[in-house]
């Protein structure tokens, strides 16, 4: 009886571990979910999903409120720096003023015009104004002062006369339009941002928009606009087709009456157009050698030299000793 017992409690122990196993945590009401998951992978070609915004971006309009929050700020400094001033800090005035230069560069830099700020429809020289002509004189000589002194460009002394001069020449533009000042004033102005204030036109946007415009305002200017124009195309922006137009036009101009640049522009014209025989050009074949054989030659047994073969090229005359 007892063996008995014990064979029925151990056939019930298994029963029972298996309900405990199937129960698990899912209770005894629950029914558990036999379905395989899909676990294939995606397509190739499937792409993440990317938020798409077909929207452009208004560029006239933040300009414009780009500029406005500067004029804004821009009168700010400018009050700032008279308040240091009358306070006799010239140090944070001086601050102030370099920031206000600044800030009138970003105007100055045309970014929906293919034009210098100041370029208005009634810009033009018809007139002699008396205080534009004392303007013209006062930056013509501030501007002599750094021009006139070989290297002096790099001297941070020099670039803040410059940066008057530039200032000074810019009023003529903006306050006497009519002036017959203004086709010289844009002129200096490509002049001083070429030669001295690199770090404010470092692609030479500026002084290419300034030397054009004053050659459009005066096609007759008594400067060399159109040849400074086509220095800047030709050895910086390596624009080899406008700088070869440009020198042109001051060949059949004679711009300026200027000889030396007229000689200069035929140089480079034919150094930049002649791509074979320019003398001008290092030679890409080997001068012949007197008694030297070349191709085509056959040794002369009747005179122990040389019998040349080919009629394209007549033979070599030997030079008479002195």
């Amino acid at each position: 009886m007892t063996i008995a017992r014990i064979s029925r409690f151990g056939a019930t122990v298994p029963c029972l571990v298996m309900v405990a196993l199937l129960a698990g945590c899912e209770g005894w009401n629950r029914q558990h979910d036999y379905a395989v998951a899909d676990v294939a992978p995606p397509p190739e070609d499937a792409e993440p999903t990317r938020s798409t915004n077909t929207s452009t971006a208004n560029f006239a309009d933040m300009v414009e409120d780009m500029m406005v929050t500067r004029k804004e700020f821009l009168t700010q400094v400018k009050s700032l720096q008279s308040a240091y001033l009358a306070a006799g800090d010239s140090v944070k005035a001086n601050w102030c003023r370099r920031l206000a230069w600044q800030l009138d560069e970003v105007l100055n830099y045309p970014f929906l015009s293919a034009a210098p700020v100041e370029h208005r429809v009634d810009v033009a020289p018809v007139q002699s104004i008396p205080e534009a002509d004392r303007l013209y004189d006062e930056a013509l000589g501030i501007y002599k002062q750094v021009a006139l002194i070989p290297l002096a460009g790099a001297l941070e002394v020099n670039k803040e006369k410059a940066r008057t001069a530039l200032v000074t020449f810019k009023r003529i533009l903006k306050e006497y339009p009519k002036s017959d000042k203004v086709d010289e004033a844009a002129f200096y102005c490509g002049e001083i941002y070429k030669e001295y204030l690199r770090e404010e036109d470092p692609d030479d946007e500026l002084s290419v928009r300034y030397y054009q415009w004053a050659a459009a305002l005066n096609p007759e200017i008594p400067l060399p606009a159109r040849f400074q124009c086509a220095v800047v195309y030709d050895f910086r922006r390596h624009d080899r087709a406008k700088a070869i137009e440009l020198y042109h036009q001051v060949m059949e101009l004679e711009e300026a009456g200027n000889q030396s640049n007229v000689r200069f522009s035929a140089t480079r014209v034919e150094q930049l157009t002649d791509e074979e025989y320019s003398h001008l050009k290092p030679e890409d074949r080997p001068r012949a050698v007197v008694g030297e054989p070349r191709s085509g030659d056959t040794p002369d047994s009747s005179t122990g030299g040389i019998k040349r073969t080919s009629e394209q090229e007549p033979p070599l005359e030997p030079t008479p000793a002195p």
